[in-house]
């Protein structure tokens, strides 16, 4: 993958910077490509990725935000990086998505320790300009920035709600004593 030049692994300006504000304000814990052995649409990968994000937060007792981009070449496949309070179980993490999505193809995941400074999430975000791109943020990830209590957009009281969680569970791990 080339950061600079023309070549087809060029990572766009725009991705870089989004990169580095994304990183600056979130807790960013692993970089995460998952695929399958067979074809299946945008709709049951998405769901298979919904099911394994609720996996992850189940083993780990926390809530788990995301930015995904699920690309269509050489074949449907999801990048994307994990925000968490703590870090990701990257085995415990790779395994589910295998026994989910592709029993018996070790190569389905590849899900590491995200690496700040190494354009991990503008990898994510390499399609952010393109007119068909498959960007998506999970409806939690603004309740792990910084700031996120004062919010002026409206928020129903589900929302609400998961905002205090996350922000407790950044606490405790800020503050382990309590």
């Amino acid at each position: 993958m080339s950061f600079s030049g023309d070549g087809e692994g060029r990572i766009p300006e725009s991705a870089q910077r989004e990169c580095e504000f994304l990183e600056s304000i979130l807790p960013v814990k692993s970089f995460v490509h998952l695929t399958t052995r067979h074809g299946m649409t945008s709709d049951h990968l998405k769901s298979l990725f919904r099911a394994w994000i609720h996996g992850i937060q189940q083993h780990h007792r926390v809530t788990v935000g995301w930015v995904r981009s699920i690309e269509h070449f050489p074949k449907l496949h999801i990048h994307a990086a994990l925000i968490a309070p703590i870090p990701i179980d990257c085995n415990y993490a790779a395994e589910l998505w295998e026994s989910l999505a592709a029993p018996a193809y070790s190569d389905a995941a590849i899900v590491e320790p995200y690496r700040k400074g190494r354009c991990g999430l503008a990898y994510v975000l390499k399609q952010l300009n393109c007119s068909a791109n498959m960007i998506d943020y999970s409806d939690n990830i603004a309740g792990f920035a910084p700031g996120a209590v004062n919010s002026r957009f409206p928020t129903t009281p589900a929302q609400a709600r998961q905002q205090r969680r996350i922000r407790e569970q950044l606490q405790r791990v800020q503050s382990p004593l309590q």
